[in-house]
């Protein structure tokens, strides 16, 4: 079953609650229009009967009983709908009979009831009520016809059952010529966004200044745009980094392999192109594991399970493997460590690759002769473990990127350094999934400083 349309059912819901309040609004005009008539025509009745009672009061004499009927005779000939006038003594015996309606009998004193009767076609609304009157108690009905107020009525009804559904009509057609002018925009941004593919995704929408949800739309569709832009643009880049920093270490062993196997060659020519083939292997694979953790972390790896661990063991272990490193382009690591522990929440392979990234980075980065620093800090922010090294440094345009898969300042920077630029941006990846920041220092020609601040461990 197709799904209906949103300015249709935005129609639909409209006119439903329209309904509902026309209906409503069209009842409590009837109860009110109904209400007010029939109490104005009871209010006549009743002045009407005290009316009657009020010449009883004055022309009431028990010598002379018939001077009474005259009176109300009289009186009734001169009031509108005086036909309609019954009265009766206490003996029931009527003193003024009505030509019309017929007296409903009300039991006990100064009681009063509304009524309604219906003679042939015709509809009547009565009052019945007995007034003590010197001590004798009279029963009397006034009466007057329903014609005039039921045709009132009738008129009102049909206006209402006529104008009721003409309005909900053309509410209902407005609120849809309404939905879909205030829709159309939704339509355009559709159509807009449907355009755009990958090959074209530097294409944006156009904004309307509206200040509206319309305007909050096309403005959420664009920021998402430019980052899936962005997104993309890095993943092409970093394709076409991995494919370049694949291809030569891949081509460098076939190259080997191929003029090593041309022709005869020496025992120690064979081991030395063996060895270099070794080598390249062993960088290719250093660059697909990296490559693999870096996607693997793109997908979303489980959260690192954290204990509580001390920092300076930690440093003084990747202090003496980087050692090793150091000493063979002739650099020096010293170590700046407290004299009270320091403990944080970490996982402990996981932090000893990020300080062996930053240790082999700085090595790799400072001329023969330098010094790498690597200190512990700690203050009410939290734990500090810092790497400091007086090397070549890192231009101020290119700080914001050293973070970056693949990234080279570069050339001079990147010569000897060897590696695929990925230490950092793995370190990086490591130091948030311990809920840290790795931040970069650096003055051109002086040295570099990559701090890592953990929260503070509670």
């Amino acid at each position: 079953m197709p799904q209906l349309s949103i300015r249709l059912r935005l129609t639909l819901l409209y006119s439903l609650v329209l309904l509902t309040a026309l209906s409503l609004f069209v009842w409590g005009i009837w109860l009110t229009a109904n209400h007010r008539l029939m109490a104005s025509v009871d209010s006549a009745l009743v002045e009407q009967a005290r009316g009657v009672i009020t010449v009883i009061r004055n022309e009431l004499d028990p010598a002379h009983p018939e001077q009474l009927q005259e009176e109300l005779t009289e009186y009734a000939q001169a009031t509108p709908d005086g036909n309609l006038i019954e009265v009766r003594d206490a003996k029931g015996q009527q003193i003024l009979m009505s030509k019309v309606v017929a007296i409903e009998p009300v039991a006990g004193t100064n009681r009063s009831v509304f009524g309604d009767q219906k003679i042939g076609h015709a509809h009547y609304r009565t009052y019945a009520t007995t007034a003590l009157v010197k001590g004798t108690p009279f029963q009397i009905l006034v009466a007057t016809p329903l014609r005039e107020t039921r045709s009132i009525l009738r008129d009102l009804h049909v206006l209402l059952l006529w104008t009721a559904p003409a309005v909900l009509l053309i509410a209902a057609l407005g609120g849809y010529l309404i939905s879909r002018r205030a829709l159309t925009p939704v339509d355009e941004i559709t159509q807009a966004a449907r355009s755009i593919g990958i090959q074209n995704l530097s294409r944006r929408l156009t904004v309307p200044a509206t200040g509206d949800e319309l305007q909050r739309l096309s403005e959420t569709w664009n920021d998402m745009l430019a980052r899936l832009e962005s997104a993309v643009k890095r993943l092409s880049q970093f394709t076409a980094d991995a494919s370049h920093e694949l291809r030569t270490p891949i081509a460098l062993i076939r190259t080997t392999a191929e003029l090593t196997l041309r022709r005869d060659r020496s025992p120690e020519k064979y081991r030395e192109a063996l060895s270099e083939i070794v080598t390249e292997s062993e960088r290719t694979s250093r660059l697909v594991e990296d490559l693999l953790l870096l996607a693997r972390a793109d997908a979303g790896l489980p959260a690192l399970p954290l204990e509580n661990l001390e920092l300076t063991p930690l440093v003084r272990d990747i202090c003496e493997q980087g050692q090793v490193l150091a000493e063979a382009r002739q650099l020096q690591i010293w170590t700046d460590l407290p004299d009270e522990p320091v403990f944080v929440q970490a996982n402990d392979p996981a932090l000893r690759r990020l300080l062996l990234l930053l240790v082999d980075n700085a090595v790799k980065y400072t001329p023969a002769g330098g010094r790498i620093t690597v200190s512990i800090g700690q203050d009410t922010g939290g734990a500090t473990l810092a790497v400091r090294d007086t090397g070549i440094g890192i231009p101020d345009s290119a700080l914001p990127h050293v973070f970056e898969r693949f990234y080279r300042a570069d050339d001079s920077r990147n010569r000897d350094a060897g590696g695929a630029g990925l230490g950092l941006s793995i370190a990086k990846w490591i130091a948030e999934r311990h809920h840290a920041s790795l931040e970069a220092e650096s003055v051109l020609g002086q040295g570099s400083t990559f701090r890592v601040r953990f929260p503070l461990n509670g």
